[in-house]
This record gives structure tokens, C-alpha cells and sequence, in this order.
């Protein structure tokens, strides 16, 4: 077996402290919001740090002064937006055929919804299909939201917790994003949510019927 190297992300060294290098706890040194870190022990006089609960400075000095608060949230706030690049990317399944309907799902749905969109498409239902695997979300997600009239978005809660992630994160309006929701306790099955959206997109098809059509 292949030994694993473990990336553990920007760490500054004995022999980094030696050569001079300017540590500060949260230092924003590269532009990116991710600071460096020291292992415990790294050096006997360089690169350990303090910091209580309350406010700090990017040196994890104690700190109530306001701009240090303020440059910390900052800091935090684009530490986010650099993490999207780097968190486990989504995974898109396109349909047999186009299709103006998606769906998103994301955990322990993913086997259930894989036996299920290919028995929708046996029935000749075709769904493009993107499996979330991080938040905070690409914008790859929501670019797949935007090509598509509707979305299913699968979950295994009562709240709609995805949903309300999508919409409050990206913008999106709810009317984009259709739940399927199971909370009954059991793992969700193919066959609720073979059942949940085909009833839904059968009212969804008779709603879009003219008047004399119906």
C-alpha cells in the first residue's frame, strides 16, 4: 500500500521561525485569508500563541479595539470565499436527454438517487442531476440551478435545510427549488422518491395545461 501524504495546509516550521519569517496567528499574508499555523513545540520561543474568547488582533494579541474586530470578521468573511476553490467539488450527472428539470441531492441520498434517476429515465423522465459534496457551495451550483427551470432539491429533514442554504447563499428564488422531503425515521428509499417527483411533475405539467386543455 501507497503511504498517504496528508497536505496539512500552511504550517511554518522550526527552520522557517529560524530564518526570520514574521508569524503572526492571523496574518493575512497571502491575499487568500488563510494564515499560517505552528505545531506545539515547534520552536522554544517562536511561534506559539495565546488567544482568549474575546476579541484579538491578527497577532492574537488581546484586542477591544474595534478595527482589530472589525479586520478579523473581514479576514473570516474572505477565508470563506477562498474556501469554495478548495472544498470537495460537486459532482454532475447529466441526463440521457436535455431536460429543463434538475435535481440536487447530497449524503446518504446519493444511493438512493442513483437507483432512482435511472428508473425515472426508464419511465422516461430525465433529470440532470448534481450531487452536492461541500458548503460553502461552488458557484458551479448555482450555475446548475440557473440552467434549469426547476430543481428538486433532496433531503432527509422536515426543514428544508438545503433549500434555505441555496436560496440564503446564492439568491436564488424559492420557486426555483422544489423539496423532496423524508423524515420518517428509515433511510430514504428509490421508490419515495421515484413516487415524490413524478406527483410533482405531474402537477407541475397539468398547472402549465391551457384551461381547455385540462
Amino acid at each position: 500500500m501507497k503511504k498517504r501524504r496528508l497536505n496539512r495546509g500552511k504550517v511554518l516550521s522550526y527552520e522557517h521561525l529560524e530564518q526570520g519569517v514574521e508569524f503572526g496567528r492571523y496574518r493575512d499574508v497571502d491575499g487568500d485569508a488563510v494564515p499560517y499555523r505552528t505545531y506545539p513545540g515547534t520552536h522554544p520561543t517562536k511561534g506559539s500563541y495565546f488567544t482568549r474568547g474575546s476579541s484579538h488582533d491578527k497577532d492574537a494579541r488581546y484586542s477591544e479595539r474595534g478595527e482589530d474586530y472589525t479586520e478579523g470578521m473581514a479576514r473570516l468573511l474572505r477565508k470563506w470565499e477562498t474556501m469554495k476553490a478548495h472544498v470537495p467539488a460537486p459532482i454532475h450527472k447529466p441526463a440521457a436527454r436535455r431536460t429543463p428539470d434538475g435535481v440536487i441531492y447530497f449524503g446518504s441520498t446519493d444511493p438512493a438517487m442513483e437507483e432512482a434517476l435511472s428508473a425515472l429515465e426508464a419511465q422516461g423522465v430525465y433529470l440532470d442531476a448534481l450531487r452536492i459534496r461541500a458548503f460553502p457551495f461552488a458557484q458551479e451550483v448555482f450555475d446548475f440551478i440557473r440552467d434549469h427551470e426547476q430543481v428538486f432539491v433532496v433531503e432527509q429533514n422536515r426543514d428544508a435545510q438545503l433549500k434555505s442554504l441555496l436560496v440564503n447563499e446564492g439568491g436564488v428564488h424559492p420557486a426555483r427549488l422544489v423539496s423532496v422531503l423524508h423524515y420518517d425515521g428509515s433511510p430514504i428509499s428509490a421508490r419515495f422518491i421515484i413516487k415524490d417527483i413524478s406527483e410533482k411533475l405531474k402537477s407541475a405539467h397539468a398547472a402549465a395545461l391551457p384551461e381547455q386543455a385540462k
